[in-house]
């Protein structure tokens, strides 16, 4: 079940103002990442540019690399059609 937040983020030029998070990133991620850190990787996405955008049952589905406090972030972020979310659907670490 995904938990919703309420944070204002810019995203691929879209405004979104509801985060909804997957959990799933905790099965193998959850000693090293957590919600608060992911909300914080949010926030600078703004001026990134994504690596790969792909649309499947409805969805854009997008990776983009974030380096915060000098380490390297891959999120896998989901936007509905109708834009109403910006989702989180994974969260891991990368080597630089």
């Amino acid at each position: 079940m995904y938990r919703t937040f309420v944070r204002n983020v810019i995203f691929d030029g879209n405004y979104f103002n509801e985060i909804w998070i997957d959990p799933h990133y905790e099965i193998k991620h959850g000693s090293s990442i957590n919600d608060d850190l992911i909300l914080d990787l949010l926030q600078d996405i703004e001026k990134r540019t994504y690596s790969e955008k792909k649309r499947a049952n409805g969805y854009d589905y997008y990776e983009l690399d974030v380096d915060f406090h000098e380490k390297l972030y891959r999120l896998i972020l989901v936007v509905p059609l109708h834009m109403n979310y910006l989702g989180v659907r994974n969260v891991y670490r990368r080597s630089k």
